[in-house]
């Protein structure tokens, strides 16, 4: 057995879910004067035992031995003792605060493991500096290799406009380019890619993808959804061998910032490196595994339902896709963008990009100020919005709803939920009208198998007023990112106000009676939880200012939006009764931390508690319209989300075994 004490011990855990005092008490981590606080848990294995003080478990530890012995003393954070004849390990936790272990509903781990290898083009500021990135990087690639990268942001250049394969072809013309846009859903490609992949002027979009093109009808380099896939299979993939070393990597980060699971929909690759790991017992991280479409036939061929699988790695459903992303300007949208062409300026001499004026004191006209950027949507003219020019752009539907219907029954009746992509709010529509379809079926199914088939939509960032309910009444599960909320800040111009669409809208789904699940989307966003955690709370941008707040209404309390992050992915995939919280018999998932997200300075008692309340019952309230959240400022809310968002993780621990230790 091993005792993790000496730590504030917050359980995040229903008051039905233990007999003890302590437990009871720490179930809306607020305390009684007449009950003593929990400061350990006791594990067996992979399960807690229980939790309670110190003094309580090694009695519980006794109980359950042969023999007793001197208490040994324990010293500094993470040390161990083994205490003799109990045949314990004690864990000492520095006096710091002990949590669940946070998993990240949405992630995309071979793409995350090969942003940490490929070029990053994150933190570029102008189509001149990523093109400059992708020469340096050429010159270092070996003549005729693809040059491969992500991350590149037109919306946040200082120059918005879109690239194009014309700037590629004068730098890197003996390398095949493929430049991966922030969201996955554009790719920026250059003659040598189009020609390896056997595109050209005369090639047909792909329904649900766009092959850009200018004015004169030849294509600019710029592949959008679907079509992306035609291109992106000619880029050579990892061996299997190298893509286990680089998910072992990327586990090992994750783990450094108090994941203990994810849920992972990459494709193929990351199935057969997960599973690599785990034969080879070098998987230290939980895994809900997620389909995507080429995958179907294989699974139902070799009877892969939802809900197999093991404790470290477990089958989830089946992703479909109904629409794009917002900075691609391809989700699904009841309004058109106001937008210009998809090919934008000419910008086609490298050397005029170079050497454009980046005076300080010219404010491009399609650069917002902070106020006006950070206003829903507060940058539209009335004119754009009131006109519908026939090319008028409402995104891209990748799937019709008939089509995503007959995807999700096939799913289905083989014993595999669904996951739709789904970010525009007439996607999102679109969505929920599947899922009401697919009600008798998925009952029939949840029969016929025995097990819950817990159907999500993924991201659901613009829902329509009369649609948040839905989701409740359907069952339908909000798989989200509060990353992409304070990431998009400078694209909500973007949204025309007069739809009154709910945006990252987490407490109203929540107070509707909708089950919630946070992730990251990473590498979209980074998988930090506690960054994700402070932009629940702020809907401000990650550097502190409140000024940017969107909607500060629709904030959500530290302790709900923990929770989003435990008890949510549990639910999402069928584990509510083994992960989630702290409690006896439950799965020994925890982290410690330099952060408690329960207790700050200048949060009230009653703000705090029924935050808290609210979060242990799985209940919401009505939206915070003041968006203090029971902080008594918006100064003591922002410094203890910032110091939410700035967690130091002492030690992961993941089945019982530290996993990671600072």
């Amino acid at each position: 057995m091993r005792l993790f004490s000496n730590a504030v011990v917050r359980t995040f855990a229903p008051s039905s879910s233990g007999s003890d005092a302590a437990t009871l008490a720490a179930a809306t981590d607020t305390v009684p004067d007449s009950v003593t606080a929990p400061d350990s848990i006791l594990v067996n294995g992979e399960t807690i035992v229980a939790v309670g003080t110190r003094a309580e478990l090694l009695d519980i530890a006794a109980s359950e031995s042969s023999t007793t012995a001197a208490l040994a003393s324990a010293g500094g954070i993470g040390a161990t003792t083994v205490i003799p004849g109990l045949e314990i390990e004690e864990i000492d936790c520095g006096g710091q605060v002990l949590l669940p272990g946070l998993v990240d509903a949405h992630m995309h781990s071979v793409h995350y493991a090969d942003s940490l290898t490929d070029l990053d083009l994150s933190n570029v500021r102008s189509l001149a500096e990523a093109v400059e990135a992708i020469r340096e990087r050429a010159s270092r690639t070996p003549f005729g290799q693809w040059v491969v990268g992500s991350g590149w942001d037109l919306n946040k250049w200082d120059d918005p406009r879109y690239p194009d394969r014309d700037l590629l072809d004068q730098v890197v013309p003996d390398h095949p380019v493929a430049m991966w846009s922030v969201d996955l859903h554009t790719l920026w490609t250059n003659a040598h890619g189009l020609e390896i992949a056997g595109i050209d002027d005369l090639t047909a979009d792909p329904f649900g993808g766009e092959f850009v093109r200018d004015d004169e009808g030849e294509l600019t380099g710029l592949v959008r959804e679907d079509a992306t896939d035609l291109v992106a299979r000619f880029i050579p993939e990892p061996t299997r061998e190298e893509q286990v070393e680089r998910l072992d990597r990327t586990q090992k980060l994750f783990l450094s910032q108090g994941l203990t699971g994810i849920h992972d929909f990459d494709s193929i690759a990351s199935t057969l490196g997960w599973y690599d790991l785990r034969e080879a017992d070098r998987q230290h991280i939980r895994v809900t595994k997620y389909l995507r479409g080429p995958e179907v036939p294989w699974a139902i061929e070799t009877g892969w339902h939802t809900g197999d699988g093991d404790g470290w790695l477990r089958r989830g459903g089946l992703k479909l896709f109904s629409d794009g992303a917002l900075g691609s300007h391809t989700c699904h949208m009841s309004s058109p963008f106001p937008e210009p062409s998809a090919h934008g300026d000419d910008v086609s001499d490298y050397e005029a990009v170079s050497d454009e004026s980046t005076d300080s004191g010219e404010q491009d006209s399609r650069n917002l100020s902070a106020q006006e950027s950070y206003t829903y949507p507060g940058t539209v003219p009335e004119d754009v919005l009131s006109s519908e020019p026939a090319d008028a752009n409402y995104g891209i539907a990748q799937m019709s709803e008939d089509d995503l219907f007959e995807n999700a029954r096939l799913a289905t009746e083989a014993g595999i939920s669904v996951a739709i992509h789904a970010i525009g709010d007439q996607a999102n529509h679109h969505v929920l009208n599947v899922f009401e379809r697919l009600r008798k079926t998925t009952k029939e199914a949840e029969e016929h198998f025995e097990r819950p088939l817990r159907h999500r939509v993924e991201h659901a960032q613009f829902i329509q007023p009369a649609d948040v309910a839905r989701f409740a009444e359907l069952d339908v599960i909000a798989s989200m990112q509060p990353r992409h909320c304070i990431s998009d800040l400078h694209l909500l111009h973007l949204i025309d106000e007069s739809a009154q669409l709910a945006a990252y809208a987490w407490p109203d789904l929540l107070a509707a009676g909708a089950h919630v699940a946070f992730g990251s989307d990473g590498p979209v966003e980074p998988a930090n939880p506690f960054a994700a955690i402070y932009a629940a709370m702020t809907r401000a941008n990650i550097s502190g200012e409140a000024s940017t707040s969107f909607q500060p209404w629709r904030r959500l309390s530290a302790v709900e939006a923990f929770r989003q992050h435990t008890v949510g992915p549990a639910y999402a995939a069928g584990l509510e009764d083994r992960r989630g919280y702290l409690a006896p018999g439950m799965d020994a998932d925890f982290i410690v931390v330099d952060t408690d997200p329960c207790v700050a300075e200048g949060l009230s008692g009653s703000g705090g508690a029924s935050g808290s309340a609210a979060g242990a019952q799985g209940t919401s309230t009505d939206l915070d319209h003041d968006g203090l959240l029971g902080y008594e400022s918006e100064e003591a809310l922002f410094a203890h989300a910032e110091a939410i968002r700035d967690t130091t993780v002492a030690l992961t621990v993941v089945g019982g075994q530290v996993k990671y230790r600072a």
